[in-house]
């Protein structure tokens, strides 16, 4: 269509809008049923978030940004800018400082360590494989969650044999430490320039 833009009696572009009203009833079409099986695999707690989903003011669809934040050190009042100082003060409010461990009583009789051993068997990861929700965000693994479910019969056996060797040597997979966190508004705020008006989410 675009090399023919100035032969404006071409057919070409006529089949150009019948394939852009194909594209607009199919995209149309395929954001409707997947909003419905959406909502048809909802579990009863995820009920308070389609009425989130429904009653939430419409918008452009656009990332909302952090305003410029205001926080107290003592009684001095001080505005971040910056993405990094933004990130440093709304860290701060998400994870406070640990309390002061105190040092254990010698009078104190603690009861015996438990001890046992934890066998994994195949049939629990099939049931916490089919307890995962398909459509959440990805993580940083990248992996979709509807891919462990689908594949399940190809991935069991290679996940029995990854947890059955971390138990038996106390391994933790370092990448499965690390996660990705985004920070939310909350919703009905008054104001949105102080640090507690936020909240986060770890994908």
């Amino acid at each position: 269509m675009y090399r023919y833009r100035n032969q404006l009696d071409h057919a070409i572009h006529a089949q150009h809008k019948d394939a852009v009203k194909r594209y607009k009833r199919t995209l149309n079409y395929t954001k409707k049923q997947h909003w419905r099986d959406w909502l048809e695999s909802m579990d009863k707690p995820d009920i308070w978030m389609v009425n989130r989903y429904i009653s939430a003011p419409v918008t452009d669809g656009g990332k909302a940004r952090i305003p410029v934040l205001k926080y107290k050190v003592g009684r001095q009042e001080i505005s971040t800018r910056t993405n990094s100082k933004k990130g440093d003060v709304l860290a701060k409010g998400f994870f406070p400082l640990k309390p002061v461990e105190s040092t254990d009583q010698p009078s104190t009789k603690y009861p015996k360590q438990c001890q046992g051993s934890v066998k994994i068997t195949a049939d629990q990861i099939q049931k916490q494989l089919c307890k995962l929700k398909p459509y959440k965000a990805l993580g940083p693994d990248g992996i979709l969650n509807i891919v462990l479910t689908k594949c399940t019969d190809l991935l069991i056996d290679r996940l029995l044999s990854i947890y059955d060797a971390m138990f038996k040597r106390k391994l933790m997979y370092k990448p499965w430490k690390s996660f990705t966190m985004v920070v939310l508004r909350k919703p009905g705020k008054p104001r949105y320039d102080v640090p507690k008006a936020y909240r986060p989410i770890a994908l």
